[in-house]
């Protein structure tokens, strides 16, 4: 048995001889948060067992970890990125499932993280007789953001502005029906140099309604406006990216104004729905958008009991849109049926022949929540629902940030994609 020693940090070095006989954990310094990594063990014996463990402190103090055993391979290596765990947090070869395979006993679903623009993350190695560990920093967003709240009586959000004189193409986030949950996506946005307001449309403030009803297009009209009026901002087309209503929203908003470059749209619909007070969602001057009265299952209600008459008359003129439109949606969505529902807006696209980029991305085994990559996913749902949300976020991210790069930074939004 080869002796073993407490190591050292150790950086990734393609130069390092996996036969080392020092247990140590090789990953690189500092990363961004969206950004993969790989991560090695090296200097144990052909076959021995290791035990890696991942921990990350949240905002709110609530530790996150995941923990895996290994054995080595003939070179006495451990790879993430091509070794399966024998046990652990996650199951098969998935080289970041070290992070977003990360839980809590705080039962939390996601963690709080964003209040500073780095985050820590404490590795282990142990074996038998030697313990490694190893420190690394996820950047979660440029340190030189601003932050700061609109400052009118008509307007209710947060704009996260990219460091640099500028000017930055702009985006409004467009939150869903729970509300303003979490500032991370708009924070990754800015620093992928996109001045992004995160607008709120209900909730609290005097300008919006107390819950999710009868919300006036105009009011997004008077974001843009707003954004406008900032210097360093590049308004003339701005990018419209919501999730789940707020995706509904981005696309009525790219089919009625003419002023959005760019649609993202997460688990959203081509149709506009009702809400549970059983009022319109929305309403463009002064008159309720064209909707469906929603049943239990939005989406399968469609499916089941709305005529294509009545589809045709609520389904949301996306063909109008002057920029590139990507929906993304998973097959196992328990909230409404988001795949059949953006597939309505692909369908309308291509009856159109519509001359922008347009896409959808679409997910076996994933639910209603999507996002970026890299982050802990304990909240979505089982191991199996956890795996697909992990690699949806990873395939679809720079998908996203070309269309947004083909529809606010090229300038007419016929970019290829």
């Amino acid at each position: 048995m080869t002796d073993h020693v407490i190591a050292d940090d150790a950086s990734t070095d393609t130069d390092t001889d996996d036969h080392e006989t020092t247990l140590t954990i090789h990953a690189p310094d500092t990363s961004h948060n969206d950004e993969r990594i790989a991560i090695r063990l090296t200097g144990l014996d052909p076959g021995e067992p290791v035990t890696f463990t991942a921990s990350l402190a949240a905002d709110d103090g609530v530790e996150w970890y995941s923990e895996l055993t290994f054995r080595a391979d003939d070179d006495g290596t451990v790879d993430l990125t091509e070794h399966a765990p024998a046990s652990g947090s996650y199951d098969g070869c998935e080289p970041m499932g070290w992070l977003w395979a990360m839980d809590n006993d705080a039962d939390e679903a996601y963690p709080a993280l964003g209040d500073d623009p780095h985050a820590a993350i404490e590795l282990w190695a142990t074996t038998d007789d030697a313990v490694a560990t190893r420190t690394i920093t996820r950047t979660l967003y440029d340190p030189g953001i601003t932050i700061r709240p609109v400052d009118r009586d008509d307007l209710v959000g947060t704009l996260f502005e990219p460091a640099g004189d500028g000017p930055h193409p702009a985006i409004l986030d467009l939150h869903g029906s729970a509300g303003r949950l979490s500032t991370r996506r708009a924070k990754l946005l800015a620093d992928k140099g996109y001045a992004t307001l995160a607008i709120d449309y209900f909730g609290e403030g005097d300008p919006i309604p107390d819950d999710h009803r009868n919300v006036p297009l105009e009011y997004f009209d008077t974001a843009r406006e707003w954004l406008s009026e900032q210097p360093g901002i590049d308004a003339e087309r701005v990018g419209a990216f919501g999730v789940s209503r707020g995706a509904e929203l981005a696309l009525l908003l790219g089919a009625r104004r003419d002023w959005v470059g760019a649609v993202i749209s997460y688990a959203g619909s081509g149709l506009a729905w009702d809400t549970p007070s059983g009022e319109p969602a929305w309403t463009d001057g002064g008159e309720p958008v064209p909707h469906i009265v929603a049943r239990d299952t939005p989406g399968e209600t469609v499916e089941t009991g709305i005529d294509d008459e009545e589809i045709e008359r609520v389904a949301t003129r996306v063909e109008n849109t002057n920029g590139p439109i990507l929906l993304l949606s998973g097959g196992e969505d328990p909230v409404w049926q988001s795949r059949y529902l953006c597939e309505i807006a692909v369908d309308r696209l291509d009856r159109h022949d519509f001359e922008h980029p347009y896409g959808h991305l679409t997910y076996d085994g994933v639910g209603h929540y999507i996002g970026t990559p890299y982050q802990p996913l304990s909240g979505v749902g089982p191991a199996e629902v956890a795996t697909a949300t992990a690699r949806a976020g990873e395939d679809s991210w720079p998908r996203v940030l070309e269309y947004l790069e083909a529809g606010l930074e090229s300038g007419d939004g016929t970019a290829d994609v």
